[in-house]
């Protein structure tokens, strides 16, 4: 089979690789869709301490079961169906407090384990959730990030509430949507790229570049903003939401565009701002955003397009240097092929 091969920053291989075959517990997926995730760039510049070559990433997917281990029930070869990618034990103390996605000794396909920047990958069935035929599975394979953005949304937003979302690119996005679709009243949605607040305003949210920022929120919120969702993740953004958020207000940390970040603590602690991180989603999450999917109260029209495997090396490196033309991209692994 075709696999995108991660090996080293900047540097993809296309490679022919075995077809796996699956362990007892697990079904093979001839994927059908698999989107490029904003993490996944940061792994292909070398920014990712966790992503480790030669390594096939892509953990956002949809596809069809072809093969199934003896062991499995309750799936049939033919199935279409999403995958969640976070594989936990079960037995740690987070796990039993029902906190999954922060097991300590959690996997991730296309981390741990060879992922879906491939014809065909394995996954544990227990993770699969079906969806229906007729489905684009371009669109089905947003259910993993949506769980992302449902998760942080749950954190941060009161029902009705008003919030804040940096970033409009793909995470930012979804993260509107989810918050609309949980009845969010009133949305400002702030990115630097102005083609991208476009989309969010065609969305149902208010927008402003950075710097236009403070002038948005006292015209949107009255009396200001007790909610921001951070989906960038860089110093400048951490800085500009502790200053514009009310005391005593909830900052929720999304994006992971910087480990590092030298912020204003002491008015953190004089402002009684709380400052959480969101990682993954729980089970839950991820069958929400399932149903919102195939609901159709979720769109990726207008601010995703899709690319084949062969050219996918490419599309990496235009995302990387800022020249690609959309925030989103799904790749097709049978597209171009004869």
């Amino acid at each position: 089979m075709n696999a995108l091969v991660y090996m080293g920053p900047q540097h993809l291989e296309l490679q022919s690789l075995e077809q796996p075959q699956p362990k007892p517990g697990e079904a093979v997926i001839r994927v059908d869709a698999v989107g490029i995730c904003g993490s996944e760039l940061e792994g292909y510049m070398g920014h990712s301490s966790i992503r480790k070559p030669p390594l096939v990433m892509g953990h956002e997917f949809c596809g069809t079961i072809v093969k199934l281990a003896p062991d499995v029930a309750g799936l049939a070869e033919g199935d279409r169906v999403v995958a969640n990618p976070l594989i936990f034990c079960g037995k740690c103390d987070r796990c039993r407090q029902g906190r999954a996605n922060i097991c300590r000794n959690r996997q991730i396909i296309g981390i741990h384990r060879p992922g879906a920047f491939a014809e065909y990958v394995a996954v544990p069935a227990g993770n699969l959730y079906r969806v229906p035929e007729n489905m684009e599975p371009e669109l089905a394979s947003l259910a993993e990030p949506l769980a992302v953005c449902l998760h942080a949304v749950k954190l941060a937003l009161e029902p009705f509430g008003d919030a804040v979302i940096f970033g409009a690119g793909p995470i930012g996005m979804l993260t509107l949507q989810a918050a609309l679709a949980m009845g969010a009243r009133r949305l400002l949605v702030i990115d630097k790229q102005r083609e991208r607040l476009r989309f969010a305003r065609q969305l149902g949210a208010e927008t402003a570049v950075p710097e236009e920022a403070d002038e948005g929120c006292r015209e949107l919120f009255s009396s200001g903003v007790d909610t921001v969702i951070d989906c960038v993740g860089v110093q400048a953004v951490r800085e500009q939401a502790i200053q514009m958020i009310n005391p005593g207000g909830t900052i929720v940390l999304v994006g992971l565009g910087q480990d590092r970040s030298q912020l204003s603590m002491n008015h953190v602690v004089r402002q009684e701002i709380s400052l959480i991180g969101s990682y993954t989603y729980s089970g839950t999450d991820f069958e929400q955003a399932v149903d919102l999917l195939v609901g159709g109260r979720i769109t990726r029209e207008r601010w995703s397009t899709t690319c084949s495997l062969t050219n996918a090396a490419e599309v990496f490196a235009r995302l990387a240097n800022g020249t690609a033309e959309f925030s989103k991209y799904i790749i097709n692994p049978r597209e171009g092929r004869s």
